[in-house]
């Protein structure tokens, strides 16, 4: 959730990138899209916003994507998120109660499928992604290899204890993530703000990271999922360490439900590189790499304790096998489509 000094540095990086961005430059080698064609995918994509109590934060990313087609699945919200939707001529749909993202997500989905939309931009609630990101994003997508292309998160807020270990931990991520993209030409999906071709997925069965099985899914029909480096959301950054230990455990937990997962971190050849190259991209990120080794090294043994369990081991054992079915089933990629 936004509160007001991070509110403040958001809008600053916001402007900076806005001043830094020159509209038709492409910071990739296949260059920009024809106006055309940019104009005729726009039409085509959907931009997905998954909430649930989200009244606060909602109204700036709101604000930057006016005369988008937006949809906002609101998760059984109390807090008057559905009062935002008629402000900024949002599409709704609104659950009674609280059913998790995963259900608002396949929501999102089957009403992208069905009002024949052929990209979701799927972006969290209290992110603020870079001026013209959207255009630049459809650069990727109209290749017909790429089924999804995910962002740098960038987190913001006071220079604490917490703020730093965090910072270290996402630009590892990105460099991960480019480590990744130099070996295969794909890489893992992040959250915050991912864009996909939704007609290669059947279903989203629940994984905590459903930005990991989306890319698996995708990778599963022959697609990449790859990583625009060159494009950014800020965020809040956590508030506490103790905030990150809950995060990160959560989403190591996810990643072990997969047979092989795609995330950096999991491979330890990519992480231990992308650590390395996170420190010399900036190098005063070194005193910060012990405290934030000693957060990953504790959230994995909770995590491993957490999978131990017979419940938790069961639960996963069905999704597992509800991923794997539905992942067959979806239509394979047509290379003369976008």
């Amino acid at each position: 959730m936004l509160n007001r000094k991070s509110g403040i540095l958001l809008k600053a990086s916001y402007l900076r990138v806005s001043l830094e961005y020159k509209p038709g430059v492409k910071q990739t080698t296949s260059g920009p899209l024809e106006a055309g064609i940019a104009q005729s995918l726009l039409r085509k994509t959907l931009i997905v916003v998954c909430a649930y109590n989200e009244a606060k934060a909602l109204p700036t990313l709101l604000e930057s994507l006016k005369g988008r087609n937006v949809l906002v699945v609101d998760d059984g919200s109390t807090d008057g998120t559905a009062d935002l939707f008629r402000r900024y001529e949002a599409t709704a749909l609104t659950h009674s109660e609280r059913q998790g993202k995963a259900a608002s997500l396949q929501d999102a989905i089957q009403h992208a499928l069905e009002a024949g939309y052929e990209i979701i931009v799927e972006i969290d609630a209290d992110v603020i992604p870079e001026p013209s990101s959207l255009e630049r994003l459809l650069d990727y997508l109209a290749d017909p290899s790429v089924g999804a292309v995910s962002v740098r998160q960038i987190p913001v807020g006071p220079p604490n204890v917490a703020y730093h270990i965090d910072e270290l931990i996402w630009a590892t991520l990105s460099s991960g993530k480019r480590v990744q993209m130099s070996r295969d030409g794909s890489s893992h999906l992040g959250a915050a703000m991912t864009a996909f071709k939704p007609k290669y997925l059947v279903s989203v069965t629940g994984s905590v990271n459903d930005d990991e099985e989306i890319g698996q899914g995708l990778a599963a029909k022959g697609l990449r999922t790859v990583f625009a480096d060159d494009l950014s959301v800020f965020f809040d950054a956590s508030s506490s360490v103790g905030h990150i230990m809950e995060r990160r455990k959560r989403m190591i937990v996810g990643h072990c439900a997969y047979p092989k997962s795609t995330a950096p971190s999991m491979e330890i050849s990519v992480a231990g590189l992308a650590v390395f190259k996170a420190v010399l991209e900036a190098p005063r990120r070194v005193i910060w790499a012990l405290p934030a080794l000693f957060v990953e090294c504790y959230c994995r043994l909770m995590a491993w304790r957490d999978t131990r369990r017979p419940l938790v081991r069961e639960k996963y054992r069905r999704w597992v096998t509800t991923f794997e079915k539905n992942h067959t089933q979806a239509s394979s990629p047509d290379t003369g489509a976008a």
